[in-house]
């Protein structure tokens, strides 16, 4: 179960990507929302969570069940970048299933970490990018599209066992990537935003 503050909106959903490169080599993700009836990307305070389809685990070799393959916050509210770096860490300590964290910083932005956890390794392990766009956008755009080019890069990878955990081997996303949500496109920025998450004791980490 994922904790998160009592008196937060919280909406719940399912996030599908396709994913292709055009003829200039720029990828392009398109991002479809299934969320239950009523319900939105919050586009006040709030948290997005949104389960993928069932698949191959990038995180580790077990079945992972990920409560929510990715978490977005509108951290628009914070007064500095630090504040939203912050907001950033504290929601992975608190997602260990999750392969796609992110904070939204404005209608054009989001802090977006990806976990890239080696086997055995039980702190959080991961880079944070910064995500722009030309135009305004839903706050769950950045990270999904992020989510979508991951899925595609995973499925270039050949030759690996099934058990393998293929996150160990995840590189940065490209400069620039094209979504399209519905009949919106927008360019994104990709650039990197390194963000440290403070290390937490874990009762069964043997580095401890």
């Amino acid at each position: 179960m994922i904790d998160v503050p009592t008196d937060e909106a919280v909406a719940a959903g399912h996030v599908e990507t396709q994913a292709d490169t055009g003829a200039d080599s720029v990828v392009r993700v398109r991002v479809d929302w299934h969320a239950p009836v009523g319900a939105h990307p919050p586009k006040t305070e709030g948290t997005w969570h949104l389960l993928a389809p069932a698949g191959r685990s990038l995180i580790g070799p077990e079945p992972v069940a990920q409560s929510a393959s990715v978490v977005v916050a509108d951290a628009r509210k914070h007064p500095s970048w630090e504040a939203a770096h912050e907001e950033l860490r504290a929601r992975v300590r608190s997602l260990p299933g999750a392969l796609v964290v992110a904070v939204a910083t404005s209608s054009r932005s989001a802090l977006v970490w990806v976990r890239v956890q080696p086997p055995a390794v039980w702190e959080p392990a991961g880079y944070t990018v910064t995500v722009r766009s030309d135009e305004p956008g839903p706050v769950g755009l950045y990270p999904s599209v992020i989510y979508g080019w991951i899925r595609w890069w995973a499925d270039q990878q050949t030759g690996f066992p099934e058990d393998f955990a293929l996150g160990s081997l995840l590189p940065r996303p490209p400069g620039r990537i094209d979504a399209t949500v519905l009949s919106d496109t927008y360019r994104l920025t990709i650039t990197p935003a390194e963000a440290s998450i403070p290390r937490a004791h874990h009762p069964h980490d043997p580095t401890n």
